[in-house]
């Protein structure tokens, strides 16, 4: 039986990879052409989404997650879970200034 070897991917490598110009060469590129999975978690997806500030930065980020596993809740739930984390800032930024 041929051996599968798959990896568990957290936020840095997924924010990397929005923010290179070259991203052919980034960690997630790499991983994505060695590993038979990548996965993430439905959080992590969530942190992302919740910094877009742009619907052209969603859109990027949900081709960014293509080829890679949410594992957690559905992964459609990750929007409305960083629009909540979106709110939940602006809120902390009101409150402490």
């Amino acid at each position: 039986m041929k051996n599968k070897f798959e990896i568990f991917l957290d936020t840095d490598i997924f924010s990397d990879h929005l923010k290179s110009n070259a991203v052919e060469t980034t960690l997630l590129s790499r991983c994505l052409a060695i590993f038979d999975g990548c996965y993430t978690s439905v959080i992590n997806a969530s942190e992302l989404f919740s910094e877009c500030k742009s619907p052209k930065m969603i859109e990027n980020t949900k081709k960014m997650f293509g080829n890679v596993g949410i594992l957690g809740i559905p992964f459609r739930y990750s929007l409305k879970i960083s629009e909540a984390m979106r709110e939940i800032k602006k809120k902390n930024r009101k409150h402490f200034t």
